[in-house]
């Protein structure tokens, strides 16, 4: 294993972005059956309307989404400095490498109109198509 400086523990700052970015996912869909708790069973129960995920507003999303951009950019650089003060990386390499990654993540990445740059989250996408 390379780095170690940081216990590896830079790998919980993008851990933290992905799990934001899933609720942003989850936002407003409706929960299967499949994965429906005590609580939800509840819901139906009461509502016969099926339980969905909580709808965060948009503006509330939208500073979601810039969390994940800036836990990405922290998780990025937590990384490449780990990798250089380990010796694993020299500074020519610590270089290209943080250039590129940073570069990366801002192709997916977009500048909001309070000047603040925010992570494109697909929201189109299902929640659970992973969890079977």
């Amino acid at each position: 294993m390379s780095g170690g400086r940081f216990d590896n523990k830079q790998w919980h700052i993008g851990n933290i972005a992905d799990q934001i970015e899933q609720e942003v996912i989850m936002s407003g869909k409706l929960i299967p059956q499949s994965k429906w708790g005590y609580c939800e069973r509840q819901e139906y129960e009461e509502t016969h309307k099926q339980p969905m995920n909580y709808a965060y507003p948009e503006s509330t999303l939208r500073r979601m989404e810039e969390a994940v951009y800036a836990l990405k950019r922290a998780a990025i650089y937590a990384q490449r400095t780990d990798y250089l003060l380990c010796s694993d990386d020299g500074e020519d390499s610590f270089e290209e490498r943080l250039k590129k990654e940073l570069a990366e993540l801002d192709s997916k990445s977009k500048m909001g109109e309070n000047g603040v740059m925010y992570y494109v989250v697909d929201r189109a996408k299902d929640p659970y198509e992973d969890d079977d």
